[in-house]
């Protein structure tokens, strides 16, 4: 159980399914810094991509997310999934991630989201659709953008990632499963343990932990801190 990720990387040679390109974190800091958070929709999209890195959370589990399974302190935030595909007991999985300093922190992503679309003491989903208004006509104030009540689809959230991408400039095959695949390579790039990283995950499983892991990019070198 002492190995490390460093020493288990090997490449496959089962490999016939399609493979999705993980967000790392240097590719991740690419496509947020491309976001317009002056808009409702962008401050919501940085917070879905940050919060799914940190958290290494499935698509299914951003577009599940309830306001209420959600605690914030200084320390951080606790996020509880009452489902979750590794939970095999179905008792809930606690994720937490620790507050940072700087601009790509998920947490404060997370609040800038709850500010700009007046849910600090709401209910319900966090992440829901947000329709552009349309455009103003001469010498009229802008109109303001309108946001659903109902939660956004996993698909939705995938398509979110594929789009801030391709905004980005990025090239690959970004899906949904991009933020996870992203943070457990990111974790591998840093040398963390396969048990941390199997913890992190919530995988059953160490060879599927495993897998996730992207040979090329886990020789370099960077740093899951850098969320702070």
């Amino acid at each position: 159980m002492s190995e490390t990720v460093a020493g288990i990387r090997r490449t496959s040679t089962e490999s016939a399914s399609r493979q999705v390109k993980g967000l790392t974190w240097d590719l991740l800091s690419e496509v947020v810094e491309q976001i317009d958070t002056d808009e409702l929709v962008g401050v919501r999209d940085k917070a879905i991509l940050l919060l799914g890195f940190a958290g290494a959370l499935r698509r299914s589990e951003v577009a599940a997310l309830c306001l209420e399974n959600v605690a914030l302190d200084d320390d951080g935030m606790r996020i509880r999934l009452d489902r979750s595909k590794g939970d095999r007991t179905s008792q809930g999985v606690e994720v937490a991630i620790p507050r940072g300093i700087t601009a790509l922190c998920p947490v404060r992503a997370y609040e800038a989201w709850l500010r700009a679309a007046r849910l600090k003491d709401a209910k319900g989903p966090v992440f829901r659709r947000v329709w552009l208004p349309p455009a103003a006509q001469a010498g009229d104030p802008p109109a303001l953008p309108s946001m659903g009540t109902e939660a956004l689809s996993d698909r939705s959230v995938a398509r979110i990632i594929q789009k801030r991408c391709l905004d980005a400039g990025l090239t690959g095959d970004f899906s949904g499963h991009s933020l996870r695949r992203g943070a457990i390579t990111t974790g591998a790039r840093d040398g963390t343990d396969l048990v941390s990283l199997k913890r992190f995950s919530r995988h059953q499983t160490f060879g599927v932990v495993e897998k996730y892991i992207e040979v090329e990019d886990a020789m370099t070198n960077t740093t899951l801190a850098e969320l702070s």
